[in-house]
């Protein structure tokens, strides 16, 4: 029985690990670049495209989004 006990431990730990592996390799969201070489905060550019105030053509966000300097983010 004490066996069984290990082995079942032992499972929990490797699924653990194959968690927190998955977790550490998946891609982290980035922010997006503006055709003026600006990096929006990925919240604010997803907000932004749900709204419709901006797209994103090619690898760039074009549109309407809340500068820094606005005190938005």
């Amino acid at each position: 029985m004490p066996s069984l006990l290990v082995k079942r431990r032992q499972g929990y730990a490797l699924r653990y690990l194959l968690i927190e592996m998955a977790r550490q390799s998946a891609p982290q969201m980035s922010d997006f670049e503006t055709i003026d070489g600006d990096l929006i905060p990925y919240a604010v550019a997803q907000s932004a495209l749900r709204s419709g105030r901006a797209v994103i053509v090619g690898n760039l966000l074009v549109g309407m989004v809340a500068s820094a300097t606005d005190g938005n983010w």
